[in-house]
């Protein structure tokens, strides 16, 4: 149980310091845009998105990878808490003249994303799943 949770929460934790850390490399490709209390521009802000979306496969795809078992449950607890996280930072953002495409394109991208780095990790044997033998084996 320790182990199913560290790597949810791991992979969460994992996916904001990473996010995070897109910043600076978006400042540098996007110089001025970055500032404080000024609001991207709309390349920069797809810019920003698109590295949501790389970072959110890759931490979807380490939570699948290194879950105990049942990846699938893992993700989609990992999708949970994460949809939950982008829904309450988009409602206080919501009225602050920042485009609701943006706010919205993140909670889009998230399940999507979350699904691909599933399915990138598929092909890992399920550790608690014994193959079943057919009656015509038997």
């Amino acid at each position: 149980m320790f182990k199913s949770v560290s790597v949810i929460v791991g992979s969460y934790l994992l996916s904001i310091i990473l996010v995070l850390a897109t910043d600076p490399l978006l400042s540098r490709l996007f110089p001025g845009d970055y500032v404080r209390g000024r609001i991207p521009s709309n390349n920069a802000l797809v810019a920003s998105t698109a590295c949501f979306v790389v970072v959110s496969i890759l931490c979807a795809w380490l939570c699948a990878r290194f879950a105990p078992s049942r990846a699938g449950r893992h993700v989609l607890w990992f999708f949970i808490i994460g949809e939950a996280m982008g829904i309450a930072f988009t409602i206080p953002n919501w009225g602050k003249g920042w485009p609701h495409w943006y706010w919205l394109s993140w909670l889009v991208a998230w399940p999507v994303s979350c699904w691909i780095g599933l399915r990138l990790a598929g092909g890992r044997p399920n550790a608690q799943t014994q193959p079943v033998k057919s009656l015509s084996a038997v």
